[in-house]
């Protein structure tokens, strides 16, 4: 969390009154309470949606409008948002708390907006300071969660991390929400309207940066194969192209920060 003392909030949630927003909503209130630590707040659009949520203060915007967005931001240091499709409804947002210095994270998984964010506000984030952390829901958390307790488990047990980790789900619980099904729907649209859209999407490296779009990872699983590590037969999973693309981007950033430090290695 940024420093800045000066922000009247430390943490405000985008798109409360939503079907994500609203469980990050009771769990910051469970957690935190109206009055606590943490100073925050819940925006969105419809003031009486929010007010129905929880006892904490309310800011109203417009995700289209880029003046509604640099006012949140300025007031922030970090903004959490669950409203999607980010491709239609994130990128203003993005834009300001760039501008503004104001840390971001969301729970998108569409790869081809995520390498149009990079493209046109790594610049201005690198200037101002903000750190915009996409992929904080189902994509990628529970990959990068798993990584982390056996790359500790590994070392623990074994003095050494894995060289290959390989994740497998064999069920999972809950429910998908209209903006997931809203964001997929656009993510095709979008690949049918424009090629480029299609090759982001088909390329293991398209977060990388554009000298490191390279390495072991060679194709996606399209269909039903046998896997020797597991013993039994397997099918693609919904998130491997996006889990996989964000992996390679940390590996990439995990090189350079080590690179810049002298310890520069492989992991």
């Amino acid at each position: 969390m940024s420093a800045d003392n000066n922000r009247k909030y430390d943490l405000i949630v985008w798109g409360a009154s939503g079907f994500t927003g609203k469980l990050v909503t009771e769990h910051l209130f469970d957690k935190y309470g109206p009055d606590g630590e943490l100073r925050w707040a819940i925006a969105g659009r419809n003031q009486a949606k929010l007010e129905a949520i929880a006892g904490v203060p309310i800011i109203i915007g417009d995700a289209l409008d880029t003046e509604s967005m640099q006012r949140l931001a300025r007031e922030t240091k970090v903004v959490l948002t669950t409203v999607g499709p980010y491709a239609k409804y994130g990128t203003p947002l993005v834009e300001a708390c760039a501008a503004n210095g104001t840390d971001y994270c969301d729970i998108t998984g569409e790869v081809q907006w995520m390498r149009a964010m990079i493209d046109r506000f790594q610049s201005a984030a690198e200037k101002s300071g903000a750190r915009i952390v996409h992929c904080c829901g189902f994509d990628s958390i529970p990959a990068d969660i798993g990584v982390w307790f056996l790359q500790r488990q590994a070392i623990h047990h074994h003095g050494e991390p894995c060289t290959e980790i390989k994740l497998l789900v064999e069920s999972a619980k809950g429910g998908v929400s209209g903006g997931t099904i809203a964001s997929i729907l656009n993510l095709f649209e979008e690949a049918r309207r424009d090629p480029r859209v299609a090759r982001i999407l088909a390329d293991p490296y398209s977060l990388n940066p554009a000298d490191k779009r390279s390495g072991p990872y060679t194709k996606d699983q399209r269909g039903v194969e046998y896997d020797a590590t597991v013993g039994g037969w397997t099918a693609p999973s919904v998130m491997e192209v996006v889990d996989t693309r964000y992996a390679e981007q940390m590996r990439c950033l995990i090189i350079t920060m080590d690179a810049t430090s002298g310890t520069a290695k492989r992991r």
